[in-house]
């Protein structure tokens, strides 16, 4: 039986058995931009102007498939990866 819900769900979400959660230690944001001199102001600055990249074709035609009825649905597959993502991975 697959137990998804709750405090002791042992999801990637919830807390496993036995393995206790640290707190994280909060990072202000003019820390944070020091620290990697990879993520220089300019560049960060320039990606959040830019925005996440978004296919407006790919958009259009999804949102006529799901307005004609025509968009493919495998409830399957979506059943399967959600068990996927409850279960915990098995150790080898």
């Amino acid at each position: 039986m697959i137990n998804g819900v709750g405090s002791a769900s042992p999801t990637r979400i919830g807390q496993v058995k036995g393995e206790k959660l640290e707190a994280a230690t909060p990072v202000s944001p003019a820390a944070a931009a020091t620290d990697s001199p990879a993520a220089t102001p300019s560049l960060v600055a320039a990606l959040a102007e830019a925005g996440p990249p978004i296919n407006d074709e790919k958009i259009r035609a999804i949102r006529q498939a799901i307005a004609a009825g025509a968009y493919p649905i495998d409830v399957k597959a979506i059943a399967a990866r959600m068990i996927a993502l409850d279960l915990p991975k098995a150790t080898a």
